[in-house]
């Protein structure tokens, strides 16, 4: 294949996979809106799009939208108004109490029309007849609509199950993914899948000819397929093609083909986009490999069971076979469908014997049956609001049902918006403009996670008095690339829009400082590499399964509490926060190095007199050459240069990498001056502020990431903090902040580092051996009045977790058997940027994230436009990934926890066969099979003046995109006209007015 003929074909599959949502690995797993590659279209548009990709609802079900009404989740005035809105948009000639009747409809619980139903008194024949002829059919219509539907809704393989009842598409799936399975595997399995350092097109190819399960389900095509195509790319080009399909149609049908296993492509999606990641550089895949593997699966699978078929399994045979065809492809749709009505399902046969003789007189009886079943929903219907059916006559019913039919269409946003409006409401209301305070300084002061699990703690806390708190996103505007001293490897702590440039060392503490060459020992000559490392692993791990099963199995809170006491790691560390000096790099280089050589001249080449100057030449020689070495020096330099890449260009690498650790003293300046200006807190400081991150604990729990802090990677928040504080805390880097940023923290200030956990509210402080003695009877009062906070949350909790009493919620977080140890961000709706003051008196029932923000010292908004960008940015992800996981749990979340099973390690499916799930599992969103969380729309609210507020939001082309197509609400709080502002369709309205604002 021409190479502009691949790259042709590569774009066309990166373009057909854009709406396929990124799936991050469960380790950090990341919500997200499952429509994000949607996002760029009308809200309601874009859920259109979404259930012909993915068969997945935009809303809930009508009944669900009742229970929330019920609860008083939503205003009658603003179902009302929706429902009105609607009614104005159709033209409507006959007079009908047209509101009353929707309102109704929604209210009372009236039985929909069913075709086993049918209305058994007598009806007006004009009025049948009528009804008879608007259900009547056009089967040449429908068949064109079959047609239309290839590439937009359906696959050919779709288009058989419809017309012949078999589900190929079963196969095709489980042969893809038994194959991604296998080769996305990261450590699972027992045995791994050969091949796969060549990438997964090609493995997969070596594999396919000599596999027995491809063979026996999907025939011998498959075999001679891939014998023939080497590469991805022109093996797509032929399937599409000898499907004979028209090109404009190839892009929809792949995404079409992505969608169907939506987990698996997204995962392939993200692992591609991320070059860095450990897998995907030693097994490459991308979605070109897997389209074309799925392609070819297909094709085989459909030529392997194409005998029987009514037609050749071609888009040019289909369309031929509907046209020439038309009666009895229609008659096949009918029953492949399940669209023919049960009563005449014993005539099917009779029909389909002679198609072009009875197709007339099956629409007609059809058509019948659906006018009666109709008849009896709209004479139970009208009833309800008073009127007589016979009153009415046959334009009445067919308006009527144009309204009902258009209804249908719309009810869905129709309850959105009254839920929205309602929440909205409310929440206007208990915004209060902030009151000047005069009160003697505070105790303390606490930085929490916007998390919305926060809002509750905040509140408690500052209920004792004595506490101000403010809200900011949980890695505290330090990106950061993490060494933990147990895991030894790098980890992004910082929202997933962000790469991290530095890198931070957890280290042994030692009160004569770190000792650089020792850390170096520590981290680049790690435990697995030592010969006994693999017998001790194992033999410490089967005893600790052992005794974690039983333990947590029959005393799970007891047993886990003596764990974390017996086994926690009490060596203290400290951090590499500042940057190493070029002398200290080249330390930590030459101790690493020495390391290295006098370990393979003593392990692999027996050697056990080793000095320096041996140590030195053989090093050299490594990185110059050396002919002058001896002939067994020559031989180590060899293997050091081969397999532990010793030699000047690693150097070199090696150097700039260390570069990357730590931060000048002017990026910590920055940094720090930033946050505290981005959440307002530039003086008046306290003695004592608590920097505090989150996360969770749960036991056997594949979706704790989702539990921890997403604006840290699905991490815990507790490095950030610490960083932070350190940071903070250093009184060089005050000084460049007060000289260069205006901004002076007092030397009585102290920076305190901690975790919230928000499974069982507690509250850990970190680092405290570098606390001044002074300060400690200040640290029990706080930490007395944080245990207090704790219980008063607990109880607070502990309702909606329908727990007796607060020790019950421990449990939960230590029970390996709990599948809902807690709810998470469920419920969260919306996100206020600005001061603390303006919902200080307010119980928000944590629900809404709290962004600090201090509009006075941001005159030019900028500070404001990195918030929204950012953090803004991400609640929306949240709120979308929880929307979406609670109106159709099936396809949008991952179902019921009880039937997962971990898969390679990188995700959940359902059973021992299934998809990669995800979303967010029921137990997250759905209570009893009732939502639980409240699925709407994010509704983002700044305090600000209007013209700044409005300003900053126009810059951030993301939210300003979100905004105008739909996908949020926004208001603006003007504090000093003490006036809101609303985005409505298209313009920016006084709230309570609801007048447009002119520019």
């Amino acid at each position: 294949m021409e190479k502009g003929r691949k790259l042709y074909i590569r774009s066309l599959v990166n373009m057909a996979a854009e709406p396929i949502a990124y799936f991050w690995p469960m380790r950090t797993f990341i919500t997200r809106n499952p429509l994000r590659g949607l996002e760029d279209k009308p809200f309601k548009d874009a859920l259109k799009e979404g259930e012909l990709l993915f068969g997945g609802r935009g809303y809930l079900r009508r009944e669900d939208y009742r229970y929330l009404y019920s609860k008083g989740y939503m205003k009658d005035e603003f179902l009302r108004e929706g429902i009105r809105k609607f009614l104005s948009s159709m033209e409507l000639k006959l007079e009908l109490p047209y509101e009353e009747l929707l309102f109704t409809l929604f209210v009372d619980n009236i039985k929909e029309p069913a075709l086993n139903d049918l209305y058994k008194g007598k009806v007006d024949e004009k009025i049948l007849n009528a009804l008879m002829e608007h259900f009547t059919e056009d089967p040449a219509q429908v068949c064109r609509d079959i047609l239309l539907s290839i590439g937009l809704k359906h696959t050919l393989q779709d288009i058989i199950e419809l017309l012949t009842g078999k589900n190929l598409s079963q196969t095709i799936d489980e042969l893809t993914i038994k194959t991604a399975f296998d080769f996305l595997d990261e450590g699972q399995s027992t045995i791994d899948m050969p091949g796969r350092g060549a990438g997964f097109y090609k493995a997969w190819r070596e594999l396919a000819k000599r596999n027995l399960r491809f063979f026996l389900w999907a025939g011998k095509s498959l075999k001679d397929m891939v014998e023939a195509f080497q590469e991805p790319e022109p093996a797509i080009e032929y399937v599409l093609t000898s499907f004979e399909l028209p090109q404009a149609l190839w892009e929809g049908y792949i995404s079409l083909e992505l969608a169907r296993l939506k987990g698996i492509a997204g995962f392939i999606k993200w692992r591609s986009h991320n070059k860095f990641y450990y897998w995907q550089k030693v097994h490459p895949v991308d979605m070109v490999d897997y389209t074309a593997i799925r392609l070819l699966i297909a094709k085989a699978v459909i030529d392997a069971h194409k005998k029987g078929l009514p037609f050749e399994p071609t888009y040019r045979a289909l369309e031929e076979f509907l046209n020439k065809e038309r009666a009895r492809a229609y008659l096949l749709y009918e029953l492949g469908t399940k669209r023919c009505p049960p009563q005449l399902w014993d005539r099917m046969k009779d029909y389909l014997k002679k198609p072009h003789e009875k197709v007339e007189e099956y629409v007609r009886a059809k058509a019948e049956i659906l006018a009666l079943s109709y008849y009896l929903f709209l004479t139970n219907w009208t009833r309800k609001v008073g009127i007589d059916i016979n009153s009415l006559t046959a334009d009445h019913l067919l308006e009527l049902m144009k309204v009902y039919e258009k209804f249908k269409e719309e009810e869905g946003y129709i309850y959105l918006r009254a839920l929205e409006d309602t929440h909205i409401d409310k929440l206007v209301k208990l915004i209060r403009a902030p009151q000047e305070e005069t009160q003697e300084r505070p105790l303390a002061q606490a930085f929490f996670c916007i998390d919305v699990r926060s809002e509750r703690f905040r509140r408690h806390l500052e209920s004792l008095g004595r506490y101000q708190t403010y809200g900011i996103a949980g890695f505290f505007g330090v990106p950061v690339a993490m060494v933990n001293l147990q895991k030894g490897h790098e980890e992004f702590l910082c929202p997933v829009i962000v790469t991290p440039r530095n890198v931070v060392f957890e280290v042994p503490y030692n009160k004569r400082g770190v000792e650089k060459e020792r850390v170096a020992s520590h981290i680049f000559h790690s435990v697995k590499d030592h010969v006994l490392a693999p017998f001790v692993a194992v033999e410490m791990l089967g005893f600790a399964f052992g005794f974690d099963f039983l333990g947590k199995t029959f005393l799970p809170e007891k047993y886990l509490r003596f764990k974390d006491l017996a086994f926690k790691d009490y060596t203290k560390t400290s951090l590499i926060v500042n940057k190493l000096s070029d002398e200290e790099i080249q330390q930590i280089i030459q101790s690493y190095y020495s390391t290295l050589i006098r370990t393979v001249l003593r392990e692999r080449f027996g050697m056990q007199t080793i000095n320096d100057e041996m140590v030195n030449q053989v090093y050299e020689a490594c990185l110059n050459g050396g002919n002058t070495l001896s002939e067994n020096l020559k031989e180590v330099v060899e293997l050091l240069r081969e397999k532990y890449k010793v030699e000047r260009g690693y150097v070199e690498l090696f150097r700039e990498r260390l570069k990357s650790v730590g931060f000048t003293k002017e990026e910590q300046a920055f940094l720090i001056s930033t946050a505290l200006k981005s959440i307002g807190l530039t003086k008046e400081f306290a003695p004592i502020v608590l920097v505090l991150g989150h996360e969770s604990r749960s036991e056997n729990n594949p979706y704790e990431s989702a539990l921890d802090c997403g604006a840290c990677g699905g991490a815990s928040g507790i490095y950030n903090a610490r960083i932070f504080c350190i940071m903070a805390n250093d009184h060089v880097v005050r000084q460049i902040m007060a000289q260069r940023y205006g901004l002076e923290i007092p030397p009585y200030t102290v920076f305190i580092p901690g975790v919230h956990n928000t499974t069982t509210d507690e509250v850990f402080l970190y680092d405290l051996e570098f606390l001044p003695a002074e300060y400690i009877p200040l640290i029990d009062k706080i930490i007395q009045d944080l245990q207090v906070a704790k219980d008063l949350t607990l109880q607070e909790r502990a309702k909606t977790l329908d727990t007796k009493n607060t020790q019950d919620v421990y449990k939960k977080a230590y029970d390996w058997s709990e599948v809902r140890p807690e709810w998470g961000l469920s419920g969260n709706y919306a996100f206020i940027i600005g001061r603390r003051s303006i919902t200080k008196l307010a119980n928000l029932d944590g629900r809404v994230f709290l962004h600090s923000y201090d509009y006075r010292v941001d005159k030019k908004g900028f500070l404001l436009e990195n918030i929204l960008a950012g953090p803004a940015v991400v609640g929306q992800w949240i709120n979308s990934e929880y929307y979406f996981s609670t109106v159709d749990n099936e396809v949008y979340g991952s179902g019921s926890k009880v039937y997962h099973n971990v898969v390679g390690r990188i995700g959940v499916m359902t059973g021992n066969y299934s998809d990669l799930r995800t979303g967010l599992p029921a137990q997250t969103v759905l209570k009893e099979g009732k939502p639980f969380h409240i699925p709407i729309r994010y509704t983002l609210i700044v305090e600000a003046p209007f013209e700044l507020a409005r300003n900053a939001i126009n810059k951030i082309r993301k939210i300003r995109d979100l905004m105008q197509n739909g996908w949020i609400n926004l208001l603006i709080f003007d504090p000093e006209k003490e006036i809101f502002y609303r985005y409505l369709e298209g313009v920016w309205v006084e709230y309570f007015k609801k007048e447009e604002v002119k520019a």
